[in-house]
């Protein structure tokens, strides 16, 4: 009985980590306030160029096929050109942030590898 709840265990960490990221370019434009310390980034992508959706900036600026990602390994900057891969997360700010916009359609995603170029 505790071979199987080890390995029902094991299979169950696992399935959490199933996702399928894809690589992904583009800037940073503005940020989304998670919780206390965690950021999600408003980045308007080159590549893939239909995805996102449009997304107003804090300083008023409109900007089209744009995504917010979550999960930076370091602090990003306006303008900044990233690239790496993400996957889509459509509930993330959902169930892991304090603060949840809603006033946007834009996708949510969550870095699996950046680079800031």
């Amino acid at each position: 009985m505790k071979k199987i709840l080890i390995i029902t265990t094991a299979l169950f960490f696992a399935a959490c980590n199933n996702y399928d990221d894809f690589e992904f370019t583009g800037k940073v434009i503005d940020y989304e306030q998670c919780d206390g310390a965690s950021l999600g980034y408003a980045v308007t992508l080159t590549s893939p160029d239909t995805l996102g959706g449009e997304y107003h900036t804090h300083s008023g600026n409109i900007y089209n096929n744009v995504i917010v990602i979550y999960g930076a390994d370091r602090l990003l900057k306006e303008n900044d050109n990233i690239s790496g891969r993400i996957y889509l997360d459509p509930n993330y700010s959902k169930s892991e942030c304090t603060w949840h916009y809603t006033d946007w359609e834009v996708p949510e995603a969550v870095f699996t590898k950046l680079k800031v170029d």
